[in-house]
């Protein structure tokens, strides 16, 4: 195998990292069905909670800030955020799929960062969730395929992590970096 640059891999790419590279490509779909379930949510039902929670709020003041116009101005806000950070994120699962599968150590250790920042989300959105069901609070709608996703996503995730990491893994991103550096070594020489 070589890439665009003139650099050939020193050896075959292990079971391991091609497992953790399909992951990659099933997180890339993962993040488009995501972004498909928050663009076909019943805002409806969204808008309507929104207002419920605000006006039980004991400082809100409808003099002052109306909360059906809130609503309706925030949920069109949040689904377009929610399809900006789907396809950023697409992007970088595409990404990180391509440049770990070359080999590229850099590309291990910024998808660890990724993958860190994302369990951190996972965790801080299901304890969210946790916290309001136990006080009896509101969350916003979902329906069975989005919880269902948010709890594949971060064991994929997970997964993703241990696989880039094993030994096979490691042996083979130590062996492509040398092999990078060697043949550098040689054109610089030359």
């Amino acid at each position: 195998m070589s890439d665009p640059y003139g650099y050939s891999q020193p050896a075959e790419r292990p079971k391991t990292l091609t497992y953790a590279v399909y992951g990659m490509w099933l997180g890339g779909l993962l993040s488009i069905l995501s972004t498909v379930f928050l663009l076909t949510m019943d805002t409806t039902e969204m808008k309507t909670l929104m207002v419920t929670e605000m006006e039980k709020q004991p400082t809100y003041d409808p003099s002052v800030l109306d909360a059906r116009e809130m609503a309706d101005v925030f949920v069109p806000i949040l689904q377009i955020g929610g399809t900006v950070f789907g396809l950023i994120t697409l992007g970088l699962w595409i990404w990180m799929a391509i440049m770990n599968g070359k080999g590229r150590n850099w590309a291990r250790v910024t998808g660890t960062v990724f993958g860190g920042l994302s369990l951190a989300g996972s965790l801080s959105s299901l304890g969210n969730l946790a916290g309001n069901a136990a006080l009896g609070g509101a969350a916003l709608p979902t329906s069975a395929a989005g919880t269902v996703l948010a709890v594949v996503g971060p064991l994929l995730v997970v997964a993703i992590l241990v696989l880039l990491w094993v030994r096979p893994s490691s042996a083979y991103f130590s062996a492509v970096g040398a092999a990078r550096q060697r043949q550098r070594a040689g054109y610089y020489a030359g």
